[in-house]
């Protein structure tokens, strides 16, 4: 199964969201790049009934990046994964 691919522009910022069923969650999200370097990190905010999202700053370059979520569910933690394609911004 392949992980979802988010497209997204240099320089914006990226609104990851995870949904868990109404549980109760704690996690993180966060960007790396190709060389598994950390780009960008937040704690997530919970929104209600098992919903997060994270607000993650995109670099000035464009490339591919993979955005982490990592969260714990009644003590058991899980990891999930997307590709984010940061594209520049084109001007005709």
């Amino acid at each position: 199964m392949r992980p979802p691919i988010i497209i997204d522009y240099i320089g914006s910022t990226l609104r990851a969201t995870l949904v868990c069923s109404g549980a109760t969650i704690t996690g993180y999200s966060c960007l790396r790049d190709g060389s598994h370097a950390l780009v960008s990190s937040v704690a997530a905010t919970s929104s209600g009934n098992g919903h997060m999202y994270a607000d993650l700053a995109l670099p000035t370059s464009a490339g591919w990046l993979v955005n982490e979520w990592g969260v714990t569910i009644n003590a058991n933690t899980y990891r999930r994964f997307a590709m984010v394609d940061v594209r520049g911004v084109e001007v005709d």
